[in-house]
């Protein structure tokens, strides 16, 4: 018997959008941050030691097929409320329990509204924990005031005419609230039930965005905007009266302002596109303190920041990179960098991973090491000469460690990498090669007699499956001239192709989800009862180190967001793990005997332990 059990989670960075803001929000009692990425909202503990009371990554899936926008935790201590909205309107309240004996975390749906007709672009909560201001893009409004448990309207969003960027409550009494658009409008409301009270179009530029609005904490005496005309406007908290610009000519932006935090009642910090954090002290209009992170290039443009002390701060770069300071220190103190688009390559030993936006990551530095090597997805990565990091991209290149050392003549469409850093390859002109990554030599090449629809790889042996005929074709990668075909033609096409470490077994996980395994003694099929996914076969990967074959064990990863152990000697007999990850699993890998890891569609690479009874 065979259990599968997640042990620990590396999570996608936030999804960010050039000239728009990405909020970030965060939980001071469990010292954790919030944030969207792709279909699902995480909340990511920022603590360097592990906490009992919160795991170290929570996913969030609710949203079914439609990309998250914002999260926001609940100003209520202690009371594990998250609220996220995505970009088809919907709005939905969650929490989540810790079962400390097995540390599995269960999400309680609470409430779930469908609020605009389109993008919601920010949430915030009253400092009760009971009301929620949420504004976006719509047809008929861009936003409502509404109770959290009820979904019971709490007053009216006017004064704007086109999409509102950002809203924010008033963390005290008498309640106010505040929302900000394209327009270039500030509209200031009073409730509860809320009620428009006066507007402000002359203080921001017309024709810029107002990007990010904030009250002060504590009493709420002031307010601050910021926008695309690069212009720091405060407001009185209680009237919304304009009270002056915050200015220091020491420190000008040379860059629109994307986000901005409170540090305490008077300091507060903005995010620039221009790659720089400002800390402003408001009563004196001095800028006690500026960062640049890094070069200053596009993607470090910052477009999120969140305040966790009146000394820290988090933001958020264009790449997705999130970045901590202090003031105090002129230096960054550290950046976490990851993925935020689907993994579609990786390999564990050493750790390293690729997506589909050329991003390739490199998991033993600590920190991670970001290189943004390609301009579109990486198929195989072979980290077997390390640090020497060679990937294979639909750019028609061949990289180490990001400078091109061969351009394919037609795009490499599948590659495999076995675990000697032998690749195949199999271009769009219908061209199998055998290559040498590290070495960026090519062995063998060999022109074949239709398209193809998978290959792969083992020690000795290649094969690839031809989408017309659905027909197997094994070669020597010695000699690519020597090759025989398997004697049954799969029934679908087939997605993925994975050889036995001893190469006695060849499976074929095909578009409808079924697996035959073929014995390549015999070139028949062994079994064609594995067939328990719902959906094409991403990827499949053999257990190392197995003396008989006929007790090895195949884990696989599906469309359909599952992964499988199949069991040669017991084939009827499958643990299946649901929901791995969203939207699809696309690469799965034996770790080790015991330890699997797994990376999706949802940015996400997991690491599972494997208990055999």
């Amino acid at each position: 018997m065979v259990s599968i059990k997640k042990v620990s989670v590396i999570p996608p960075q936030p999804s960010t959008e050039r000239n728009f803001t990405s909020r970030l929000s965060y939980d001071k009692t469990t010292n954790s941050i919030a944030y969207a990425s792709g279909k699902s909202a995480y909340v990511r503990c920022v603590s360097e030691e592990s906490s009992e009371s919160i795991p170290d990554v929570i996913q969030f899936t609710g949203h079914g097929n439609a990309n998250v926008t914002v999260v926001r935790f609940s100003p209520i201590a202690n009371s594990q409320y998250v609220v996220s909205g995505d970009d088809q309107g919907k709005v939905i309240v969650w929490g989540w329990s810790l079962d400390k004996e097995t540390s599995a975390v269960e999400i309680n749906v609470k409430s779930e509204f469908h609020v605009l007709a389109g993008k919601v672009t920010d949430i915030s909560w009253d400092f009760e924990g009971r009301r929620l201001c949420v504004v976006g893009e719509g047809k008929d409004r861009f936003g409502a005031f509404i109770s959290w448990d009820s979904g019971n309207s709490l007053g009216e969003i006017s004064g704007h005419s086109q999409r509102i960027n950002a809203c924010h409550m008033k963390q005290s009494r008498p309640m106010r609230a505040i929302t900000v658009g394209d327009d270039g409008a500030v509209v200031f409301y009073q409730g509860p039930p809320f009620k428009f009270v006066m507007s402000d179009r002359t203080h921001h530029e017309q024709g810029k965005f107002i990007r990010d609005v904030q009250f002060s904490p504590g009493a709420g005496q002031y307010v601050v905007t910021v926008g695309s005309d690069r212009k720091v406007a405060v407001f009185d908290g209680k009237t919304g009266e304009f009270l002056k610009y915050v200015t220091d000519e020491k420190s000008s932006v040379s860059g629109g302002i994307h986000a901005l935090s409170w540090l305490s009642d008077t300091k507060f910090a903005i995010a620039c596109a221009d790659s720089s954090i400002k800390a402003f002290d408001i009563e004196s209009n001095e800028c006690i303190q500026s960062w640049k992170v890094q070069d200053g290039t596009l993607n470090d443009s910052q477009v999120g920041l969140v305040a966790t002390s009146e000394n820290s701060l988090i933001s958020l770069s264009l790449d997705g990179s999130l970045n901590f300071f202090q003031l105090g220190n002129n230096e960054m103190v550290k950046s976490i960098k990851g993925h935020n688009k689907g993994i579609t390559a990786m390999t564990v030993g050493p750790l390293v991973s690729g997506s589909f936006d050329g991003k390739i990551i490199d998991w033993e530095t600590q920190p991670a090491n970001l290189y943004l090597e390609h301009t579109n997805l990486i198929t195989t990565i072979d980290s077997s000469a390390y640090p020497k990091i060679a990937s294979i991209s639909w750019d028609d290149t061949l990289k180490i460690n990001g400078e091109t050392k061969m351009e394919f003549t037609s795009q490499p469409k599948f590659s495999q990498v076995n675990a000697s850093g032998i690749t195949a390859v199999v271009t769009n002109d219908d061209v199998l090669q055998i290559i040498n990554a590290s070495e960026v030599k090519v062995i063998g090449e060999l022109k074949l007699k239709e398209p193809v629809s998978a290959v792969g790889i083992s020690d000795t042996l290649a094969a690839v499956c031809y989408e017309t005929s659905k027909v197997v074709e094994v070669f020597k990668t010695v000699d690519l001239s020597v090759s025989y075909t398997l004697k049954t033609p799969l029934r679908a096409s087939c997605t993925s192709i994975s050889i036995s470490p001893k190469e006695k077994y060849l499976a074929a996980g095909d578009a409808s989800g079924k697996i035959p395994l073929y014995d390549l003694e015999t070139k028949d099929i062994k079994t064609s009862r594995w067939a328990f996914h719902t959906s094409r076969i991403n990827s499949m990967s053999w257990k190392p180190s197995v003396e008989d074959e006929d007790e090895s064990y195949l884990v696989t990863g599906s469309l359909d967001t599952n992964i499988c152990v199949y069991s040669v000697a017991r084939p009827m007999r499958v643990i299946k793990f649901m929901n791995a990850h969203k939207d699809g699993v696309n690469v799965v890998s034996w770790e080790n005997e015991d330890t699997l890891k797994t990376a999706g569609s949802d940015g996400c690479i997991n690491s599972w332990k494997v208990t055999y009874q």
